[in-house]
């Protein structure tokens, strides 16, 4: 009774164990299918209930500005190339890069043993000329003129004898006591003692003038020992430029060269500058140069290991010509110079000379527009369009762009000051109607 008691007990849950149907391979497949179908359309319901946190934008007015930016580099507000003016080897260096030097300090000297060489034979040369003119200018010889002289003097008393005996002649024949033949004679004597006279004159000019110098001898040694000596002068002048002098106090830089050079004359050998600020030059494109104009505000930014730094600056002289420059992709380019001045705080900025710094142009301004970034915008139905954020609900918003640089553009029609934009367009499930969380 005991067994059967117990038999009788256990066979209700028995029973109820074989009569529970488990589904089968099939229903299992649908039955998960349906569980994940649930789990998605939950996780869809809590991804659209939860707002998307992204980057947003308040609009205000703002002034845009439009410009481009070129290389620059700081260059002292003043210095002086130093030339060299004499042909030679360079003799002495007194100074070397860095170097502080004062007005009329000298800074090099060239050999002058050429110039000296010249010099002693142009100084001959001189010389020469000087005995060339003594010797055209020869004395008489003191003997025969006095030779002459006395020739002379007895010319002329013969003449006198005969002008006596032709007068007592005459006054013979008054008388009748000699012949008109006589008388013929004793002129005859006379003409011929008259003519002897004059000769031996003559002979006493023509001894000085054989020693008297022709015309044009005089101007012609004065000129040659002219041309000699402006050449003496144009060495002395060489001579005394042979050494390189400091036109101003300033700080050695660019010296390339070394004792025992040898430098044709005009080639620069180092530059002296002041320490009274510094200067940009930045070669523009000839295109751009046309939109820049004197006075200009320019933003200089020099990059360094803590940041960049940003400087003020304004535009002092644009070339009025371009130079071809070959750009760092080895293009020859048409660039025009343009000099800038730091101002403000920024006038005496620690630099380092000869560094590159980036330099922002400004060539346009307007004031009070509605400013985005370019990235807010998106491609929309033929136009383009922002995301409008209104009570935390993102909204598609044609818009109307107009002027634009680099980073912004302004917007025409479609925003208004005030509005929520936001700025990243592709956010992963942003659509029409997504609550939208702003972020910093």
């Amino acid at each position: 009774m005991a067994i059967e008691k117990t038999m009788l007990n256990s066979t209700p849950k028995t029973f109820k164990l074989r009569n529970l149907k488990l589904p089968n391979r099939k229903q299992r497949k649908f039955l998960i299918a349906g569980g994940l179908v649930v789990l998605v359309l939950i996780a869809v319901a809590v991804s659209n209930a939860t707002p998307l946190s992204a980057k947003v934008l308040t609009l205000h007015p703002q002034d845009f500005t439009k410009g481009f930016t070129e290389q620059g580099q700081i260059i002292p507000s003043e210095e002086w190339p130093i030339f060299n003016q004499v042909d030679g080897k360079l003799q002495s260096l007194k100074v070397k890069d860095g170097d502080s030097v004062k007005k009329g300090q000298v800074l090099f000297e060239m050999s002058t043993s050429d110039l000296n060489y010249q010099l002693e034979g142009l100084k001959a040369q001189i010389q020469s000329l000087e005995g060339q003119r003594l010797q055209n200018y020869k004395t008489p010889n003191s003997a025969q003129i006095a030779q002459q002289k006395l020739m002379i003097e007895q010319a002329e008393k013969d003449a006198q004898t005969a002008e006596l005996n032709l007068t007592r002649m005459k006054a013979l024949v008054d008388v009748g006591s000699i012949s008109k033949l006589q008388l013929e004679e004793a002129q005859a004597s006379l003409d011929k003692a008259t003519n002897y006279l004059a000769q031996q004159k003559e002979g006493l000019n023509l001894i000085y003038e054989q020693n008297q110098v022709s015309p044009g001898t005089e101007q012609y040694y004065d000129n040659q020992e002219k041309v000699v000596q402006a050449q003496i002068s144009q060495l002395e002048d060489k001579k005394s430029k042979a050494a390189g002098v400091a036109p101003q106090d300033g700080i050695v830089k660019d010296l390339t060269l070394k004792e025992g050079n040898v430098i044709p004359i005009g080639q620069q050998v180092m530059t002296v500058y002041g320490n009274k600020g510094y200067k940009l030059e930045s070669f523009v494109l000839a295109s751009d140069a046309l939109d820049i104009k004197m006075g200009s505000p320019v933003q200089i930014v020099q990059a360094t290991s803590a940041g960049n730094k940003q400087f003020s600056g304004k535009v002092e002289a644009v070339d009025s010509s371009a130079v071809e420059r070959v750009s760092s992709l080895g293009l020859k380019e048409n660039r025009v110079k343009v000099t800038i001045v730091f101002v403000g705080n920024s006038s005496s900025p620690a630099v380092i000379l000869g560094s590159n710094v980036d330099v922002k142009f400004t060539t346009l301004e307007v004031p009070s527009k509605l400013l985005i970034p370019k990235t807010a915008l998106f491609p929309y139905q033929q136009g383009e369009a922002v995301w409008l954020v209104q009570q935390g609900i993102a909204k598609i918003k044609p818009v109307k762009k107009g002027l634009e640089n680099d980073s912004d553009v302004i917007i025409e029609q479609g925003l208004s000051e005030g509005d929520v934009i936001l700025l990243d367009t592709n956010l992963t499930n942003l659509k029409e109607g997504k609550r939208v969380k702003a972020s910093l």
